[in-house]
């Protein structure tokens, strides 16, 4: 009997991640990056750009049972976000033929906007003002207009091993100001291919999946209290000299049909996840 096979568009570290399991587990997997050679051993690589309609329709047509699109810009600019998820998904989309049994698409909790401390979940507004936003959620109408059975997975702030941006902050003193308070929202890295990892095993073994996840661990915190306890645990100054949170707004992202679905999470608050990390900067 064939084993599945997945096609992973945008096979960064997340999409990496997922592909080195799914080898593990005897699956065919393509990763589709602008450079190949990064891809781990097994994974048969083609090279992409994403933002070239053209060299999308040099792959000619595609087909796997499973499709994850894990996208990234080179650049945090308006005309990059818009030439990847708009344009150059649609050109992506329509090399297949068929469609996969789950399509499963990385957006981001960037597609909310509210800015209040209030909660959001899978059902609350989204009418981003950021460029990033718009983007996000253009793509997400392209999924879904496509019929195809699908899942948007939104993370919020992914952190964990190479991504130490906070930790960082903390050691220059660049902390966010005490005013005004900041919720922040974050998953680690390892939930975000455990969480897309489970949601590819209910679908192949014929169990709902829904159409929509926010993905996010069970603790949102005020971005001060998380840098005031990452200080302590590095012994260094408690230092509010950085500038306050601009990108996003301040809100508290429920995970709770993220938990329902029967995942759960390695590293369900920040003190846990964060306590997985600093041990190794410290052999450094």
């Amino acid at each position: 009997m064939a084993q599945p096979s997945l096609l992973i568009a945008g096979c960064g570290d997340i999409g990496s991640g997922v592909a080195r399991d799914r080898l593990g587990k005897g699956w065919q997997v393509v990763g589709l990056r602008r450079n190949p050679a990064k891809l781990p051993e097994g994974v048969e690589g083609r090279a992409v750009d994403f933002a070239d309609p053209q060299s999308i329709a040099k792959l000619g047509e595609l087909s796997a049972d499973y499709l994850l699109l894990t996208l990234t810009p080179a650049a945090y600019k308006r005309e990059g976000y818009n030439a990847i998820f708009d344009e150059g998904l649609l050109a992506l989309l329509a090399r297949f033929k068929r469609p996969p049994k789950l399509t499963l698409f990385v957006s981001s909790t960037g597609v909310y906007d509210q800015a209040d401390h209030q909660w959001v979940d899978e059902t609350s507004e989204t009418a981003p003002s950021r460029f990033s936003g718009q983007a996000l959620l253009t793509a997400e109408q392209h999924i879904a207009a496509t019929g195809w059975p699908h899942s948007i997975v939104r993370f919020s702030g992914i952190y964990g091993p190479g991504r130490n941006q906070m930790i960082n902050k903390v050691r220059q003193g660049e902390c966010t100001p005490a005013t005004p308070l900041h919720y922040s929202n974050r998953i680690h890295r390892d939930d975000c291919v455990g969480f897309l990892l489970h949601l590819l095993d209910r679908a192949e073994a014929g169990e709902e999946v829904g159409q929509c996840y926010l993905g996010s661990d069970s603790a949102p915190t005020p971005i001060q209290d998380v840098q005031a306890w990452l200080a302590a645990e590095l012994g260094v100054p408690y230092r509010q000299e950085g500038q306050p949170v601009a990108r996003t707004g301040s809100k508290r992202c429920d995970n709770r049909r993220l938990r329902e679905s029967g995942y759960t999470l390695r590293y369900p608050d920040f003190k846990q996840g964060f306590s997985a990390i600093l041990p190794s900067l410290e052999a450094d």
